[in-house]
């Protein structure tokens, strides 16, 4: 699966989150290959909205994408927050998500999942 980069510059990023930098470029990540294993709290109003603000062409903060490459060389892609966004993507059917992709060794992954990881 093939990660695009947008042809414009990257988005400079706000110093929101512990991730964020603004060397960070913003991709167009598949959504068929992020992975959600928590499962999410959702405001139905705000999915609504979401959806809403996206069909008008408006934009949002990227969401955080980590990646992790397991013992056996296969490639995890993982979000833990921006679930409105992610759903009001999912809903509307759209392809990719603008996403900032963050390496993270699997020690990570295993602190968020325990004994669910799936490495």
């Amino acid at each position: 699966m093939q990660i695009v980069a947008p042809s414009s510059p990257p988005t400079q990023l706000a110093d929101s989150s512990v991730f964020a930098s603004k060397q960070r470029q913003v991709h167009d990540i598949p959504m068929s290959i992020i992975n959600r294993p928590l499962p999410s709290q959702l405001e139905e109003a705000k999915v609504q909205q979401f959806m809403n603000d996206i069909q008008a062409g408006d934009t949002f903060t990227p969401i955080e994408v980590l990646r992790c490459i397991a013992l056996d060389k296969k490639q995890y892609y993982m979000a833990f927050g921006g679930c409105h966004r992610f759903e009001a993507h999912k809903r509307l059917k759209s392809p990719t998500i603008p996403g900032v992709i963050i390496d993270v060794p699997p020690s990570s992954i295993r602190l968020h999942l325990g004994s669910s990881c799936p490495f």
